[in-house]
């Protein structure tokens, strides 16, 4: 159980650490230019995620029981043959569309363009992948 919560606050810091710079993409600020800023986010992240381990345990445990759930085959089985499907898709798509963007004279693609659609895709696919849980 411990290193569940132990697992669970280091994904959370990991997290707020890689979406710190690509929200800084998409504003369009330099990432490292006040380095200040992101020394205080990652000591906030870690004060927030050292005292929500604390004070929510029950709730801990109960999400511990249900990833516990999560990793029946069945619900394994189905997000592997998703992530397969969603992955040539995907490779199917990305030609395509660079395709259609050069018949329409668009040449280039702005960085924070390409952050916006990365995060669009990654919150799509975690939804999807939250009603496959569902569903099995």
């Amino acid at each position: 159980m411990k290193r569940y919560i132990i697992n669970r606050g280091i994904t959370v810091v990991a997290t707020i650490i890689y979406m710190f710079p690509l929200l800084g993409i998409i504003k369009g600020e330099k990432i490292f230019g006040d380095i200040v800023t992101p020394i205080v986010m990652i000591i906030a992240a870690l004060i927030g995620t050292l005292t929500s381990m604390f004070l929510f345990e029950n709730k801990s445990k109960r999400e511990y029981e249900q990833e516990k759930i999560e990793k029946d085959e069945r619900y394994i089985n189905n997000r592997k043959t998703f992530s397969y499907y969603v992955l040539i898709v995907l490779a199917l798509t990305i030609p395509i569309v660079l395709i259609v963007l050069n018949l329409y004279g668009i040449e280039q693609i702005s960085i924070s363009s390409l952050t916006i659609i990365f995060l669009i895709f990654c919150f799509a696919y975690m939804i999807a992948l939250e009603f496959i849980r569902k569903k099995v």
